[in-house]
């Protein structure tokens, strides 16, 4: 009776299990067709073909075909002569299977990890590396990442071996404008491997520099005006016949430069005058003339005629039917952007100031010419000449004047005088009937000592040495020429005895 509780409590749970196993697996023909029986091996081979043509591949697709790519496909690398330079090949999703090549333009350089060309260096992540890259490196480099053919391009630019720098901007082969009265610095480098001797030049002579600025490659400009306008040269000396070279064009603009040959204008009533100026300046001018206060235009008393005269921008103003009251002070204007210039004229009808033509010396004697424009007769000339070092001035009242032969309004001013020994100075005025004019420039002239002009200028005598041997002037000096003769028995018996050595 024991054991009967125990029996019925293993009934009940084999009734559960058989129960469960039911509810989950398949009934009738189809659970006999697909149920597999270990004893006798595996499945039917359609089922077996199936699985693996569908299922396996594609889990494979999806973990392992990301693709190629590159985030920048177009680069571009800038290096100066002499450079190390690295061209990635940073290909995304790279795989143990694929290959990189590398090409420059169109011709292949590296296989892989193996470089073709001896110019190029191949490192482990595909990246190419160039050491001492010169201007023939430069061009278009492309990594292809095999099979799949993606590419990546690098441009290469080489900078020249030499460039010039201005307030640390590259300007070479260029054009810099720059204003009246700027500050800037021109900066010659060199990129070479071996040391260069920098030389600037500026159009065409070359240009002094201090030592330490030499050293540097520099050349500062201070103030900038009118006359640095031109082209600056810089040659990187180092010693090859084809050495690096580079140049900039400067270009200024500046406040015009205002100026006249004749200050002073000679005229008669009832004529004509001309007064005119010259002038340069950048950017273009504009130019007028004003007389007591007024800008004078175009009318019948005037006429204003604009031309161009040896490189110059040339105004000139007629004065018709010249009287008294047009007689004074002509203020010529000249204006550009950058600012404003002038040149004053008089008007008159005393002589214009005397213009120094030539002079001619002969021993102590001095003939000197001046030219000077009236269209009234001259009536008297002074000249005044001092010694240099004197206090006073000496006066000569009464001097030659004739008319010029060839054209009319001018008078020819000669005079001759003899002089002691040294530098002088000389300036005359004249006279017509109207006044006198105002003294010329001085005149400076030498007059040489007859004495210190008999010694022998050291730089035509042979050397010292030579000299000594015997070989001197011939001629002329006779303490020489008794040098040279007194010397004669000693050559002889020199040249004696060196052939007595050679025996």
């Amino acid at each position: 009776m024991r054991a009967t509780p125990w029996i019925l409590l293993s009934c009940l749970l084999i009734v559960q299990f058989n129960s469960d196993f039911c509810r989950a697996s398949p009934t009738g023909d189809a659970e006999d067709d697909d149920f597999q029986n270990d004893d006798y091996g595996d499945y039917g081979d359609e089922d077996e073909s199936a699985t693996s043509d569908s299922q396996a591949p594609k889990i494979v697709e999806d973990t392992f075909s990301e693709p190629i790519y590159f985030e920048e496909p177009e680069i571009a690398v800038k290096a100066k002569p002499g450079d190390t330079v690295i061209l990635n090949c940073d290909a995304r999703n790279f795989a143990i299977s694929n290959v990189a090549m590398w090409y420059k333009n169109t011709t292949l350089v590296a296989n892989g990890q193996n470089a073709i060309s001896n110019r190029v260096e191949m490192m482990k992540n595909n990246s190419m590396k160039l050491t001492a890259v010169t201007a023939e490196d430069a061009d278009d480099y492309y990594c292809e990442v095999l099979p799949q053919n993606v590419r990546q391009h690098t441009r290469l630019t080489v900078g020249a071996r030499l460039s010039i720098l201005c307030d640390d901007r590259d300007v070479t082969d260029r054009s810099q404008t720059f204003k009246q009265g700027d500050h800037h610095k021109l900066h010659c480098q060199t990129f070479l491997p071996t040391k260069t001797d920098i030389k600037w030049s500026f159009n065409g002579q070359r240009l002094a520099t201090s030592a330490e600025d030499t050293a540097n490659g520099v050349v500062v400009l201070e103030n900038v005006d009118e006359e640095n306008v031109g082209v600056y040269q810089c040659l990187g000396d180092d010693g090859s016949s084809d050495p690096p070279h580079g140049m900039v064009t400067i270009d200024v603009q500046y406040s015009p430069k205002v100026s006249t040959h004749r200050h002073h204008v000679n005229t008669q009533e009832g004529g004509s005058a001309d007064i005119y100026c010259d002038y340069r300046a950048n950017p273009i001018a504009i130019s007028f003339f004003i007389k007591d206060g007024k800008t004078l235009s175009l009318s019948d008393k005037y006429s204003i005629k604009n031309s161009l005269h040896k490189e110059h921008n040339r105004t000139t103003l007629t004065i018709k039917h010249v009287d008294e009251s047009d007689l004074g002070e002509y203020l010529c204007h000249v204006e550009n952007a950058i600012g404003s210039n002038e040149v004053r004229v008089q008007l008159s009808y005393s002589p214009e100031t005397p213009q120094f033509e030539s002079s001619s010396i002969d021993g102590n004697k001095v003939t000197m010419h001046w030219l000077v424009r009236s269209l009234q007769p001259l009536s008297e000339a002074m000249l005044d000449y001092k010694l240099t070092g004197s206090y006073t001035w000496s006066t000569v009242s009464m001097i030659k004047t004739h008319r010029h032969e060839k054209e009319s309004g001018i008078w020819k001013i000669t005079h001759q005088m003899e002089l002691t020994p040294g530098l002088w100075h000389a300036h005359v005025k004249t006279k017509n009937t109207h006044g006198w004019s105002n003294f010329s420039p001085d005149h400076d002239f030498v007059i040489q000592d007859p004495e210190a002009s008999n010694v022998i200028d050291e730089g035509a005598v042979p050397p010292e040495d030579l000299v000594r041997a015997g070989f001197g002037p011939v001629g002329g000096d006779g303490k020489n020429s008794a040098c040279t003769i007194s010397l004669l028995p000693g050559l002889i018996l020199a040249a004696f005895s060196i052939s007595w050595l050679r025996l």
